[in-house]
């Protein structure tokens, strides 16, 4: 038997998921079994909202981040990867303009920001940062024993930013919650307390445009895949175990209706950028300065193995620094069937809606 409602959430980075949401792609195709689609952001049950980080919520998907679903994993959690997705957002390392500091090589024994939202049981934000910074030091032969790794610490949670919305699409991370994501790394930043700091995306975009802060080096420019691996690169989409074990057909379906939404936003740039504004919470203007002028393009999902070779790198980048409870088995983990099912239902078609 279907489920009555399936859950779903994305986070505040451009995914063919949330497309998929905003023009309807995903009702249309749970309508013809009576299934209602909700975001998390529609439940003011905290435990619900949860989910987004711990995949918590049965019948539930997931598109966005890759650090969550991996701790998720590592500790036992029921969830399965269907899909990954990758768009190279901005990664600079930024640094304010009258600091003086001009290139990476010039942090040495500088001090670096460490964000650390104690709250939090997974704190991507500090495995972001960390592998971020990392990966802006390799670039110059340069290690973190080079720089004084700086906590900045503050007990709000991720959560606290979450939405007030209870609509039944919203997502959970609007533009209040992306204006005050680094809020204390961008005054610690401005008050000298760090020289330096890593962002990443649109949330980069905010900081640069707040604070005046400059880009030293930017990891998204490297030509090595592995090089701008990090909890946005690849974006993972994710589904419940148990509603995979038990509805193939219906898992399958709904990413087909994802792989539909991605085909749209390529042929409709305009309208595409304006939902992955809405969902990054960004004014318009500012979505080619954090993400490729070509993002409607890049939203595309798929298991392409050099895909599943970086998310493998990121794996271990957590497992280095603790955040996962056990290595991850990823023939286990990964799941290429949804993906392979949903592409013959799409040729099965006689035409894909656009």
């Amino acid at each position: 038997m279907n489920p009555s409602t399936l859950w779903y959430t994305r986070c505040p980075v451009p995914t063919a998921f949330g497309v998929a949401v905003e023009r309807g792609f995903l009702d249309a195709e749970l309508a013809r079994d009576g299934i209602v689609a909700r975001s998390l952001a529609s439940s003011t049950d905290n435990q619900v909202r949860q989910s987004h980080f711990h995949h918590s919520q049965p019948n539930s998907f997931r598109h966005g981040g890759n650090g969550p679903p991996l701790v998720t994993r590592s500790r036992g959690g029921r969830v399965k990867l269907i899909g990954l997705s990758w768009n190279d957002s901005i990664k600079p390392m930024l640094v304010m303009p009258d600091s003086g500091i001009a290139s990476v090589r010039a942090l040495a024994g500088r001090k670096v920001s460490l964000p650390i939202r104690a709250g939090d049981s997974i704190d991507f934000w500090k495995a972001s940062s960390l592998r971020g910074t990392e990966l802006a030091l390799a670039l110059e032969g340069m290690t973190m024993d080079d720089v004084a790794m700086t906590p900045v610490s503050t007990n709000r949670t991720f959560m606290d930013g979450a939405t007030a919305s209870t609509a039944q699409t919203a997502t959970l991370w609007g533009a209040h919650c992306m204006l005050g994501h680094q809020r204390e790394e961008a005054f610690a930043l401005v008050r000298g307390e760090v020289d330096a700091l890593y962002s990443q995306g649109a949330i980069a975009a905010v900081v640069m445009g707040f604070t005046g802060a400059v880009a030293i080096a930017d990891a998204a420019a490297s030509p090595d895949l592995a090089g701008r691996v990090n909890n946005d690169a690849p974006l993972a989409l994710t589904v419940s175990e148990d509603l995979l074990a038990e509805q193939p057909e219906l898992v399958a379906r709904c990413l087909a209706a994802v792989l539909r939404a991605a085909a749209w936003a390529q042929a409709n740039e305009r309208e595409a950028k304006r939902i992955i504004a809405a969902d990054t919470g960004l004014p318009e203007e500012l979505v080619d300065a954090a993400f490729p002028q070509d993002v409607h393009r890049q939203l595309e999902v798929d298991l392409r193995p050099e895909w599943v070779e970086a998310l493998r790198v990121q794996h271990d980048h957590l497992l280095r620094h603790g955040f996962l409870a056990a290595p991850i088995a990823f023939e286990d983990f990964v799941d290429h069937g949804p993906l392979r099912r949903a592409r013959e239902i799409l040729a099965g078609e006689a035409a894909v809606p656009l």
